[in-house]
């Protein structure tokens, strides 16, 4: 059996792809929503190389979380996402290019949603630590709107709430981006592989987490809008 699990860069763990069956054949993948259309495409070309098969089964990150330990040295890094602002499509798209621009922008919305920021290692986290940063945290609290991804972006497509902040990997439909959390401000939710103890520990499932991360598979990440691991800690990444 194969799992995922996700963090932010503070903490350094996200998503984790685990073991195998005993078969060899197939692989079962245990994983996040926000990597599985990167994962599926990529899981697609290993089965062309390998005649292997892939299944996925999606959970929410607190139940992979629980999945079990990982086999010792099997873990590999694989991608990161960032958080970015969107506004209501076909409204002006204020410049959020800095901390201080960003911070004009946000004190002049009559209103802004982000998720759940007691959820670690999420948007909702890095959106109130940006906020926190930008020493306004208390002053638009007011007018915040605590929302999941479906609801939030809802609420900012049909323009009840003027700006949102949203993993850039999963903007909802209706938004448009005004652009990434300025660098200073910005955070990282990254994902990982790595095989299961408790499951098999069949080269099968140790080739599909490698695989997971190789120079052929950054394109699948990229495409899904996910920064390869490869970009930003090639070391740890291609071992």
């Amino acid at each position: 059996m194969c799992a995922s699990l996700h963090t932010t860069v503070l903490t350094a763990l996200t998503l984790i792809a685990l073991s195998a069956l005993a078969t060899a054949a197939e692989v079962r993948v245990l994983t996040v929503g926000s990597t599985q259309v990167a994962a599926k495409a990529i899981a697609a070309d290993f089965e062309k190389l390998t005649r292997n098969q892939v299944t996925f089964t999606i959970r929410p990150p607190v139940d992979i979380d629980k999945a079990g330990s990982l086999a010792p040295t099997s873990r590999v890094a694989l991608a990161r996402v960032g958080v970015g602002m969107v506004v209501k499509e076909g409204a002006p798209v204020p410049d959020v290019s800095t901390p201080e621009k960003l911070k004009a922008a946000l004190l002049a919305a009559r209103s802004l949603t982000y998720g759940d920021p007691a959820i670690p290692n999420t948007s909702g986290a890095i959106a109130r630590d940006a906020l926190a940063k930008l020493g306004i945290l208390d002053e638009v609290q007011g007018k915040t709107h605590h929302a999941a991804l479906t609801s939030g972006g809802e609420l900012v497509a049909k323009g009840e709430v003027e700006m949102g902040f949203f993993n850039l990997s999963e903007i909802p439909k209706g938004v448009t981006v005004a652009g990434p959390l300025p660098g200073p401000l910005q955070g990282y939710t990254s994902y990982e592989a790595a095989v299961l103890s408790k499951g098999s520990m069949d080269k099968a499932c140790a080739a599909f987490v490698k695989y997971l991360a190789s120079a052929p598979a950054a394109a699948h990440w990229e495409a899904a809008k996910l920064e390869p691991a490869t970009t930003y800690m090639p070391t740890r990444a291609s071992r």
